[in-house]
């Protein structure tokens, strides 16, 4: 790398040598005395102009144009990255495969998104508008406890973990549409969102196998686009489906759906990525590879807090012991978990030389302050249109689409700017910027706040939201060798999953915790337990429930509760733009790598 480059272009843990020889392609590791063997499962293209997957079809035309010239280099025109990529698709078209796993991707966004605008009229239904929550946190704990699946498709191959993890999916949505009580509900929420989380990670491998990285931003993008356009119906959807034949049906329409992925996991894809290894390990042998304490450890911290935050000042006092166990044990976890991945693990779940590198853990806090934030404020903007101003599921839906939208736009928008200028940093920290901005905006809303004002705080939240995603992910992948697109996937989606887990428990802890003290405190009289039961779990009934005084009173708390909930996520944003002066800039590469 050219010295009189700026002080932030790092070289990259794995970068593009100038030299010509691939085996000058190197780790980190490697230059530090690791076996030079393990440069033969790495494959580096040098090309004068950046190469495309969609190249591919014209490399393969030029082939077939000499061939039929008689030219004796038939063999030599189409380049090892083309051959490589071709391997891989056995055959298939890219755009079949891949349209195939964002058709999964986009159910498996539906299935958050209709959770999030109806999920106050099944806690009414079931009694249990105060708990009701978990029913979205079991759903995202899973996810984050499935972030090994990346790991295991190295062990049992892509196509057999894709397929498990939709097949899983598969399972948990038939099973939610049959729950018979609340707490059915949320046991098959965790089981679809084990299927779920797999489906999302193991799509951004695969792209990750297929596509270089230089255009990786822009097919990322299409993959948040999938995963927008699944949130944006789910919202409208759902209430629509609510209100009309109930909402179990919110998650049978995924069943159907489900066949086209399942189709190409079992019949068209293949375990390319074992094909390709050299080794002859055993899958027990590689089944030993797999972080199983850290995963364990790392899902154990977590729910310790989810129970802490879910008990806290809702079910229990803050100094009950039982919450205070919680809190201590999520924290003693999660030492345990660093200590883990330091120390014990062979193949840890996050390689500690990563997490310890600069811009793999400053982006990864991004991406854990970012979703705890925007995760939560799509949990908290259902209460605010249907508890404080009165909408219906519909309504509450059709509001909420320019987040949702706004999280497409900007992730494809990310993607082609990447792909275009080969920069990520500024990018990063001037839409985190935005995202606080969004939030501080959403902490000034009242009952009486006009659409001008709430509209532009949706749309720099969704946008921000689909750039950050995208381009700190991006900005990962730049860090690390082909081997460990895997890893450094999975300890993305980690943080993204703990983080939205996290934010969604805070700020419904935060909302829970004010509305039962100030309803304790200002509705009083003969049936006061009654009326503060109805406002706790009957939220969307209290206009036809609760006297017109009492009514006004309980709106005042809600508004109240709100407003402290998005406060919250003013920090949150705070901490994440923190965060990103700290991520370093790398060269984007423009080769596929095997």
């Amino acid at each position: 790398m050219d010295q009189n480059k700026n002080n932030e272009e790092t070289t990259p843990l794995l970068h593009n040598n100038s030299n010509l020889s691939p085996h000058n392609y190197k780790s980190s590791s490697t230059a530090t005395g690791s076996s030079t063997d393990d440069n033969d499962d790495r494959i580096t293209i040098l090309t004068s102009n950046p190469p495309s997957v969609a190249g591919s079809k014209h490399s393969r035309r030029s082939s077939s144009s000499s061939s039929s010239s008689g030219s004796s280099n038939e063999d030599t025109s189409a380049s090892p990255e083309d051959d490589i990529v071709a391997k891989r698709l056995n055959g298939a078209s890219i755009v079949t495969v891949l349209a195939s796993l964002y058709v999964a991707v986009s159910l498996a966004s539906l299935d958050a998104s209709i959770v999030a605008t109806v999920y106050a009229q099944i806690g009414t239904e079931f009694k249990r508008s105060n708990e009701i929550i978990w029913v979205a946190t079991s759903y995202m704990l899973s996810f984050t406890a499935l972030q090994p699946l990346c790991k295991i498709s190295d062990v049992f191959g892509r196509k057999s973990a894709l397929l498990f993890a939709t097949i899983v999916f598969f399972i948990g949505s038939l099973l939610c549409g049959a729950a018979p009580n609340m707490w059915s509900l949320v046991a098959a929420r965790a089981v679809a969102g084990l299927g779920g989380g797999g489906i999302n990670t193991l799509t951004t491998v695969i792209v990750s196998d297929l596509v270089p990285l230089r255009q990786r931003g822009t097919y990322q993008g299409y993959g948040n686009m999938a995963y927008g356009l699944g949130s944006v119906i789910g919202g409208p959807l759902g209430g629509f489906i609510t209100d009309s034949v109930g909402w179990r049906y919110c998650f049978y329409i995924n069943l159907p759906i489900l066949l086209i992925t399942i189709y190409t996991a079992s019949c068209i894809l293949t375990n390319y990525n074992l094909n390709e290894r050299k080794d002859n390990s055993t899958t027990f042998e590689r089944l030993k590879q797999i972080d199983y304490l850290g995963a364990i450890s790392i899902v154990s911290a977590v729910v310790a807090f989810l129970l802490a935050t879910s008990m806290g000042g809702n079910l229990r006092s803050w100094t009950d012991p039982l919450v205070i166990g919680c809190l201590c044990a999520s924290v003693v976890l999660a030492v345990v978990f660093c200590v883990i991945e330091a120390n014990v693990a062979r193949n840890p779940l996050m390689p500690w030389h990563i997490v310890t590198s600069q811009t793999p853990l400053a982006c990864s806090l991004t991406n854990f302050w970012v979703l705890m934030c925007t995760t939560a404020t799509i949990y908290i903007t259902p209460l605010y249109f249907q508890g404080l101003l009165g909408e219906t599921p519909t309504a509450s839906g059709i509001y909420f689409l320019p987040k949702i939208a706004s999280v497409s736009i900007g992730s494809v928008l990310s993607g082609i700017y990447m792909s275009r200028t080969g920069e990520y940093k500024n990018i990063t920290v001037s839409f985190t910027f935005i995202l606080l901005l969004a939030m501080m905006g959403y902490s000034t809303w009242t009952r009486e706040t006009p659409m001008y004002i709430i509209m532009p705080c949706l749309l720099m939240d969704g946008f921000s939201m689909g750039v950050i995603i995208t381009t700190t992910l991006i900005a990962m992948l730049s860090c690390v060798g082909a081997a460990e697109m895997a890893t450094i996937t999975s300890m993305s989606y980690l943080f993204r999953s703990a983080g939205g887990v996290i934010g969604i428990s805070a700020t419904t802890a935060i909302f829970q915790a004010v509305v039962k003290t100030s309803l304790s405190e200002q509705i009083t009289g003969p049936d006061a337990q009654k009326y503060i039961d109805i406002a706790r779990q009957s939220m969307t009934e209290i206009r036809e429930l609760l006297p017109d005084d009492v009514l006004e009173a309980v709106l005042d708390i809600y508004e109240v509760a709100i407003r402290y909930a998005f406060l919250s996520t003013v920090v949150m944003a705070t901490l994440a733009l923190i965060c990103t002066f700290f991520i370093q800039r790398h060269e984007l590469q423009t080769t596929v790598r095997k």
